[in-house]
């Protein structure tokens, strides 16, 4: 199996992942709307959910911790880097 992470930056980053049986082939599964979360006890991944009336969250699908593993991985691995805003300071003819 394959994961092809492709990432959103904005106010709310995210990214969506597709499952692949090789590199060729179209996705079999595509899972919108993931978010690296920092948490007290390291990174994770939050998964699409709903809050629903009484405050509490309901999570549209779940992973193995094996999976969740992986794609935290695959996703840090592709994050975009920003931009270093300095790169342009150079040419400043004064």
């Amino acid at each position: 199996m394959k994961i092809k992470i492709q990432h959103f930056t904005g106010q709310y980053p995210s990214f969506n992942v597709s499952l692949h049986t090789d590199e060729a082939s179209e996705s079999f599964l595509q899972i919108k709307g993931l978010r690296i979360v920092t948490g007290s006890n390291g990174e994770f991944i939050s998964w699409p959910s709903r809050k629903k009336e009484d405050g509490t969250y309901w999570n549209h699908c779940y992973a193995s911790e094996a999976f969740n593993t992986a794609v935290l991985r695959e996703a840090k691995r592709t994050m975009p880097q920003p931009a270093n805003r300095n790169d342009y300071l150079d040419d400043v003819p004064f």
